[in-house]
């Protein structure tokens, strides 16, 4: 539990998206080469990027089983600071204790993990959304398809909280996820803000995007439960 606790207060230490100054949004990545039944996966890593978090991530599913509740509540109270991939750690620890919670948390992290995604120039990164919701486990999943009201409240809730957009992580774990940042890091290059991150110019237009395409999901679920109920 101490290492997990030592590798989330690394994570904080992060650059924001929104840094300023010469260079403030230049990364430097590289290949983490993992063995894998015979085979090699590599991933990206450096300045907190897609291999880091899978990491600690690791090192979070390998603490004792009685800190799921103590780990769940960290990731949490540092959801404004972590990337939003852990808030779908959150989901899994909490679906069986505190299913409310495990949908808000599922749910806010899909959403800023899309808004991470959008701000980075490489379109390939996006699937990062795919890869992120699984680790959230097949147990959330069968509880938005079993409890439609839940999840409407749920969804509601995120919406409604304002807190789709506060958080505080830069979104480079999401863009390190794509064929950009793989092929610099196989070349032993270096990234540049200007080859990763998408003007801030353009971030009030994402964010407007994704906020209709939440309402338009609420209102599908909406219609789904007024279905089910004729």
């Amino acid at each position: 539990m101490r290492n997990s606790i030592m590798v989330l207060a690394w994570l904080m230490l992060a650059t924001p998206a929104w840094a300023q100054g010469e260079d403030a949004n230049m990364r430097h990545p590289a290949i983490m080469t993992v063995p894998d039944e015979g085979t090699e996966s590599q991933f990206v890593v450096g300045d907190a990027a897609w291999g880091d978090v899978l990491v600690t991530l690791a090192t979070l599913h390998g603490a004792d089983a009685d800190r799921g509740s103590a780990i769940a509540d960290q990731l949490w109270q540092r959801r404004d600071i972590n990337p939003p991939i852990f808030l779908f750690e959150v989901a899994r620890l909490t679906v069986e204790t505190d299913p409310d919670r495990a949908l808000q948390a599922y749910f806010l992290g899909r959403a800023r993990t899309i808004y991470d995604a959008s701000r980075c120039i490489d379109s390939t990164a996006l699937a990062v959304v795919t890869a992120s919701s699984q680790q959230a486990g097949p147990a959330v999943t069968a509880l938005m398809n079993s409890d439609t009201a839940r999840m409407e409240a749920a969804l509601r809730g995120v919406i409604e909280s304002g807190e789709v957009f506060t958080g505080q992580a830069s979104p480079w774990w999401a863009c390190s996820y794509g064929n950009s940042a793989y092929y610099a890091a196989i070349n032993n290059a270096d990234m540049p803000g200007a080859e990763w991150l998408k003007v801030e110019g353009v971030w009030p237009a994402l964010r407007t995007a994704i906020t209709h395409n939440m309402s338009d999901n609420l209102a599908r679920v909406r219609e789904g439960q007024l279905a089910q109920e004729q």
